[in-house]
């Protein structure tokens, strides 16, 4: 059996303040470019008489991320929690998978931005990039979408008539 490759696209990026968890849903990173999950392993070695041994020095997870900007609350909310140290959540979905029980495969992870650039070029779109440092392990799990969330990520086809008259039309 072939294997199906997953494809950056399919993967969207979804954040909220940790603080205001008890009260608000994550938002979804419009206008996403790319993102990328590192994971770098501190392998320190020590010289013994028997030859060298390694260990662990320990884990750091970082995700960069690059977006065009755009003038919404969730630009401002990230720009701002670099500036205020604000830990956020963040959760990494992967909609080209095949849902379970209605829900995706997810990774999440709390910590702090500890960048944010945002030039200003003449010819192109203005975009951001920013650090993500992850506390501990990113942690993998299920996720549910809305159907506006979905409809957000991805039109579905239409009808010609009013959307009133019939609605709108699922895609497959």
């Amino acid at each position: 059996m072939m294997s199906n490759p997953i494809f950056g696209k399919d993967k969207i990026l979804k954040f909220r303040q940790l603080s205001k968890a008890a009260d608000k849903e994550a938002d979804k990173l419009a206008l996403q470019i790319e993102h990328t999950i590192s994971y770098d392993s501190n392998i320190d070695s020590q010289q013994t008489k028997d030859g060298a041994i390694n260990y662990s020095g320990g884990l750091t997870t970082t995700i960069e991320i690059t977006a065009v900007s755009t003038r919404d609350a969730i630009n401002d909310m990230l720009r701002n929690s670099v500036i205020n140290q604000e830990i956020l959540e963040v959760w990494e979905i992967d909609i080209g998978a095949e849902p379970m029980d209605g829900k995706y495969p997810a990774k999440y992870g709390r910590g702090l931005l500890s960048s944010w650039e945002d030039p200003a070029n003449v010819e192109d779109a203005s975009q951001f990039s920013t650090t993500f440092n992850v506390d501990g392990i990113l942690q993998d799990g299920f996720v549910e979408l809305t159907e506006e969330e979905k409809s957000e990520i991805q039109y579905t086809f239409q009808d010609t008539n009013k959307l009133g008259e019939t609605g709108p039309e699922e895609s497959k």
